[in-house]
Order: C-alpha cells, then structure tokens, then sequence
C-alpha cells in the first residue's frame, strides 16, 4: 500500500502559473515572495509555465544562498547532475526516509519530476507526495 506525506501548508503559489513546482519550492524553502522565486529561476533560463532541468534550478539554487547536501540514487534525473557536476551519488532514498533528516532548516528536495520545501521537517507543498518517492537531490539554505 503507498502512503502519502501531507504538506502542513500550501506555502506560496500562483493560480496563473503551471509546472512551477522549483519555483514554489524556492518560495517556500527560503522564506521568498513567489515572485522573487519565479525571477530568480528566470534568471537561470526556466521559462513561464513550463517545468526546468536540472541545470536551470542547480544553479538557481547554489546562485542564491543554497548548498548541494547531496545527490541520491541511480534515477536518469541523479545519473545526469551527478555526471555534470562531477559529484558521485549516495545511495538511494525515499522522501520517507530522507525526511527525519531534514528536520532542523531549511531545505529544498527535489524527487522524481518533482521539487518541494521541506522546513524543520514539515513539508509545504501544494499536495501530498508519495512517501516511497525517489529522492534526486537535497538542497540546503546557508
């Protein structure tokens, strides 16, 4: 049976935007209006309404006061960063198990097709998501 994580709030979003889940993630992890989020990623090449790769919010997110704790897994979406960023993957994880690591700060996850803020451990995030979700990458505010 797959069980689910339920946000403790939506955090910030827009209702004229799509595929802007780096964007909210940003927003919500930092502390940030959306709209300073949804520049910053434009800065780095995410276009309106359409979801980025991994280069775009990579250095979106260490550009502006994040650091890469880690890259997870074997998924195409780890093997890509890990190979240009010349950073060997840690073993896999779920976002179940990553997230009592995760509970003093400010983080950024990012899991398969999908980013979300994680705060002092609580999720915020538009939906609940898949606790057996792999994990790509974790990112930190400094």
């Amino acid at each position: 049976m797959t069980t689910f994580i339920r946000p403790i709030s939506s955090g910030a979003f827009t209702v004229n935007e799509h595929s802007d889940c780096t964007v909210r993630a940003l927003a919500n992890s930092a502390g940030i209006l959306y709209g300073n989020a949804h520049n910053i990623l434009r800065q780095y090449g995410r276009k309106d309404k359409k979801g980025c790769t991994h280069k775009v919010w990579h250095d979106a997110y260490t550009n502006n006061g994040m650091s890469l704790v880690g890259i997870y897994g074997k998924t195409n979406g780890a093997k890509s960063i890990s190979k240009r960023l010349n950073i060997a993957a840690h073993k896999g994880i779920t976002l179940g198990r990553i997230l009592p690591q995760l509970n003093d700060g400010k983080y950024l996850v990012i899991i398969t097709r999908h980013a979300l803020a994680v705060v002092d451990g609580a999720v915020i995030d538009l939906g609940h998501n898949r606790s057996n979700s792999s994990v790509i990458a974790v990112y930190k505010h400094s």
